[in-house]
């Protein structure tokens, strides 16, 4: 069984998968199953720790990366197809949490900062805007390791959990993974239906001359 598989592989191998995983994919959906699968081959309190640090690491890495390429490209890539696709609300969403650190000020929350990981698109979009608002990276970095840190052990402690009891109650594992199936099914329905309206909600907020009102185009105050 799957759950038998996992259980026998070693930390040591799962902490390094993690590693690499959130490294290449950070909060993203792909980051979070990963860790959740990775907390299904755990059973103790140290291994847990051991593969959260491993994953700490792994985030630690794509924020600094994320953090780089916000210096180096700024509003170009806000500005790309790409982030065209990926949408005005989440990069003006990521952009409020990096100003919560006190970009400008020099003093600020960082609570929010902290907070980026468990927000699976936006989150993963902090450290390029941080880093295009020149938020120091000495604050940045450690704001994001003690959020990442609880955003992985948090999940970790999760699938360990979640494997355990499906180990104990082997009968309602088919009915369990048809009513996930089906509750992702709807998901995905539901947010391809409100996709116009969330769409048209965004062309609303601009004004006659293509900037959002209220404090301004955000991209516009991304240096490039």
């Amino acid at each position: 069984m799957l759950l038998d598989m996992l259980q026998s592989s070693s930390p040591y191998l799962v902490g390094s998968i993690l590693l690499a995983v959130l490294t290449v994919a950070g909060s993203l959906i792909p980051g979070v199953a990963a860790i959740l699968v990775a907390g299904a081959a755990l059973t103790g309190p140290w291994e847990i720790a051991a593969v959260a640090a491993a994953g700490c690491a792994g985030y630690a890495l794509y924020a600094t990366g994320g953090w780089l390429v916000g210096r180096r490209y700024g509003s170009r890539l806000r500005l790309s197809g790409l982030g065209r696709r990926i949408g005005e609300r989440r990069w003006s969403r990521a952009e409020r949490l990096a100003t919560s650190t006190g970009a400008d000020s020099g003093a600020g929350t960082g609570p929010a900062l902290a907070a980026a990981p468990f927000l699976p698109v936006t989150g993963s979009l902090t450290p390029i805007v941080a880093g295009a608002l020149s938020v120091p990276y000495a604050r940045f970095i450690r704001w994001t390791l003690a959020g990442g840190a609880a955003w992985v052990t948090v999940y970790l402690w999760l699938g360990s959990l979640a494997s355990e009891a499906l180990r104990q109650n082997r009968h309602l594992l088919v009915p369990i993974l048809g009513c996930v199936a089906v509750v992702v099914a709807g998901l995905v329905v539901i947010n391809h239906r409100a996709r116009p309206a969330r769409e048209a909600a965004g062309t609303g907020d601009a004004d006659g001359s293509g900037h959002t009102t209220g404090s301004g185009d955000a991209s516009e105050r991304i240096p490039g």
